[in-house]
């Protein structure tokens, strides 16, 4: 028997869409959005004590931090100061990690059928960055310099968060209250993975100079974003199905 419609995705099937929950979020995310911009130089002074903190316990020597500006409206911020590879240190080592790369591609796209057309993106992406290594060595990207155009990103990230999460958890949930406590964790959390994110970068970059840059950007940068935001709106969904349904209903929908 066919159905004139069918049962909503169990994301929204408890939402309550009234007008206190839409009020509630709104000012959630203003609040948290204010929060941020308020406290961005203390934000941006942990930032940098994290990032730093990672480098000097993986052994990788930091020599202070330089002042850099992230936008007029946010002010500078510290960033940790590293020595960076460079192709003409030892070009053998950039030829030993490109083929050991590509290979390790290429074994990825004959395994993984789905992965294949961002495979082929990322080989590019290295096959460019590699390239630029060799035939462009007066190119040189400081430790500073990426720092800069990473706060530069996670920044608006920061300020643009809540009002996502505020949506996602306020909106999506049958109880607002517990939303609050999600979109503050996540909030919370993306301050910290992106410190231990830009540490992992500057340690990469201090190793392999820039050949891995652009996949790093690509795949720690925005999309990293967005990956840890779906999954904590996935895990905070199956928790509230599992508390509306009971646990073995809310397999079912």
């Amino acid at each position: 028997m066919r159905r004139d419609s069918i049962y909503p995705h169990r994301a929204i099937r408890s939402i309550e869409l009234t007008p206190e929950r839409i009020l509630a979020a709104i000012l959630l995310a203003v609040l948290l959005t204010v929060t941020v911009y308020a406290g961005r130089d203390r934000l941006f002074v942990e930032h940098n004590r994290i990032a730093a903190s990672l480098l000097e316990l993986s052994g990788i020597p930091t020599y202070g931090a330089a002042s850099v500006e992230v936008f007029p409206l946010l002010g500078s911020a510290d960033a940790a100061v590293t020595d960076t590879f460079h192709y003409h240190t030892s070009p053998l080592r950039v030829v030993i990690l490109l083929v050991s790369s590509v290979l390790a591609l290429l074994i990825l796209h004959r395994r993984v059928h789905l992965a294949r057309n961002f495979v082929v993106f990322l080989l590019i992406l290295l096959l460019l960055a590699a390239g630029v290594m060799v035939f462009f060595q007066a190119f040189e990207l400081q430790s500073t310099e990426f720092t800069q155009i990473w706060l530069r990103e996670e920044a608006l990230v920061w300020l643009i968060l809540p009002w996502f999460s505020a949506s996602l958890f306020i909106l999506g949930r049958p109880d607002a209250w517990v939303g609050v406590l999600w979109a503050i964790g996540v909030q919370a959390f993306g301050f910290v993975w992106s410190a231990v994110r830009l540490a992992f970068c500057l340690a990469v970059i201090h190793f392999s100079g820039l050949l891995f840059v652009p996949l790093l950007w690509f795949a720690l940068g925005l999309l990293a974003d967005n990956i840890y935001l779906l999954v904590f709106y996935s895990i905070s969904t199956r928790q509230a199905a599992a508390k509306t349904w009971g646990k073995r209903l809310s397999w079912q929908f």
